[in-house]
């Protein structure tokens, strides 16, 4: 594995480089070499006697190490240390619900889950044996016996067919779906991250986030495979993110577009504090960023023209990509929505019937590239992602313009209101241009004349008055809860112009904040949940 083959190499040739830090906590690429070991150690330690998982088969034997775990730099060393030799980590969110977490635990029967989550801990304990045939152990009873226990061989490079990585997709209300990654296809991706994506030796990159968020895994897998350093956040602080930007010199960020927004106001607020808070004198708090590296959803316009203001250094690029299949596209400009593939990727756009539609026309994309995966982990789904015609597909609609990916959503993106097919992300990304309306998402409401309507919700405060400009006043938090939503005409009128007549919405509603994921992407079904249950206020 690319990055295990760095930790060793760095751990003797530069050992004080840093490879991670957050809550607290610095790991140079020798004590991260060392935690590796360790880790190593106490898991052989307790899998002497392992029994047989009914994973194997697809695993090949190699043993599942699942871990939750609520401080994002213990989750890194972790994946560390789990892949450094003959096993398979896989990284489960603190926050799914409980139940969520037990029910992927019995589909995917990991030999050992190491959690530091009690109550996780304890229910883990209660399962009936033929439903896993595993053991838990909390995360300070490992660190203590790993301490003692006999020492490993220490961290190796594996062979490149072997699985290393167990992902799931997004497990928040729906059962997650796990699949395998192998080491070589990583490696292949490590590969696009040198290039288009600016991880290389030396560079610090902040990546907030759980890190059982995909976006945060593999910066934390580039950063490591390309001798860079990773600052990471086990919860998004947009002020503590500036103040760690500005101190430490960081030049590459990776994130969600929301988090821009949010960055520039508290670099905003953290300038006009003056040096109290460690600020360069006379530097802008966000100077040191030259790369700015989005994923998980459409980068807009507006939000890429606010964070200039406050970064104009750094180049904003967005890039979309599916965790079962790898990188995609990149887009540096308008809403995302066009993108640039990257090199040695084949791509079509192909109808119900499987059938290549003409260009321009949108259908369901699909991708060959050498990162691609072959299936969903058979107990937590039976779907198939890649056919046997070698052509993998998630479900997204696109259409293939002059050699660009158009993106248009997914199935569950569209809206059929009196006999019209609505992209609900094409609403969003309108809407968005408007001020105060950055942080926003369009659904359907049922109708029974037309079957459905679209609204849309502005995450913001309390409505501006109808005679007051849309745009937020200067001292304002830009986006978010802190800027007032513009008035509902003002609304309509830049939408009437921007969208056909069947895309613009019937319905406004206002909310203090969005349902999002933990790793910040907005979940338009809970958005749905909100209006229904009265939790939004209608404009």
């Amino acid at each position: 594995m690319t990055f295990t083959r760095t930790i060793i190499e760095l751990a003797a040739s530069d050992p004080g480089r840093l490879a991670l830090a957050g809550d607290g906590d610095r790991l140079s690429y020798r004590d991260l070499h060392d935690a590796c070991t360790r880790i190593r150690s106490g898991i052989e330690q307790l899998l002497q006697y392992r029994p047989a998982s009914s994973s194997d088969d697809e695993t090949g034997g190699v043993p599942i190490i699942a871990v939750s775990l609520s401080r994002a730099i213990d989750a890194g060393r972790f994946i560390a240390g789990v892949a450094s030799f003959r096993a398979i980590v896989a990284v489960l969110d603190p926050l799914w619900p409980l139940e969520h977490r037990l029910e992927t635990i019995r589909r995917v029967d990991p030999a050992l889950v190491i959690t530091d989550d009690s109550d996780f801990e304890r229910a883990l304990a209660g399962l009936e044996p033929e439903a896993w045939h595993g053991s838990a152990i909390g995360l300070e009873r490992f660190d203590a016996l790993a301490a003692v226990a006999p020492v490993s061989a220490g961290p190796e490079v594996r062979p490149r067919d072997e699985p290393y990585l167990l992902l799931f997709t997004s497990g928040t209300t729906d059962l997650p779906k796990g699949f395998l990654r192998t080491r070589g296809s990583w490696d292949y991706n490590v590969e696009v991250s040198r290039g288009p994506l600016f991880a290389s030796a030396g560079v610090q990159t902040i990546a907030p986030g759980p890190v059982s968020y995909s976006l945060t895994l593999y910066a934390l897998v580039e950063a490591l495979a390309t001798g860079g350093s990773l600052h990471l956040q086990s919860r998004f602080d947009a002020a503590s993110a500036v103040r760690t930007i500005a101190r430490h010199r960081i030049e590459r960020f990776v994130g969600v577009p929301s988090m821009l927004l949010a960055l520039a106001a508290a670099a905003r607020r953290e300038d006009e504090g003056g040096t109290a808070s460690g600020t360069a004198s006379g530097t802008a708090p966000l100077a040191s960023l030259r790369w700015v590296v989005t994923g998980g959803a459409n980068q807009s316009e507006a939000i890429r023209d606010r964070f200039r203001e406050v970064a104009p250094r750094a180049l904003v690029r967005s890039y979309y990509g599916a965790s079962e299949i790898g990188f995609i596209g990149t887009s540096d400009a308008g809403d995302g929505t066009h993108l640039t593939p990257f090199a040695g990727l084949e791509a079509e756009v192909r109808d119900e019937t499987g059938a290549r539609v003409p260009d321009g026309d949108i259908g369901t994309l699909h991708i060959r590239v050498a990162s691609q995966v072959e299936r969903y982990l058979t107990a937590t789904s039976g779907d198939r992602i890649t056919g046997d015609d070698g052509w993998s597909s998630v479900g997204d609609l696109a259409a293939l313009v002059d050699g660009e990916i158009v993106l248009a959503g997914r199935a569950g993106d569209m809206a059929v209101t009196g006999g019209h097919k609505v992209s609900l992300p094409q609403v969003e990304r309108a809407l968005a241009t408007v001020p105060g309306c950055e942080q926003c998402c369009a659904i359907a409401l049922p109708d029974a004349a037309l079957g459905s309507i679209v609204a849309v919700v502005i995450e913001g405060g309390a409505a501006a008055d109808a005679g007051e400009p849309g745009a937020a006043p200067d001292d304002s938090p830009i986006g978010g809860a802190g800027a007032p939503v513009p008035p509902k005409a003002v609304m309509q009128a830049e939408l009437r112009r921007l969208l056909p007549e069947q895309f613009v919405p019937r319905r406004y509603f206002r909310a203090d904040a969005l349902p999002r994921t933990a790793g910040g992407k907005i979940r338009r079904v809970a958005v749905a949940e909100l209006v229904a249950a009265g939790g939004a206020e209608r404009l």
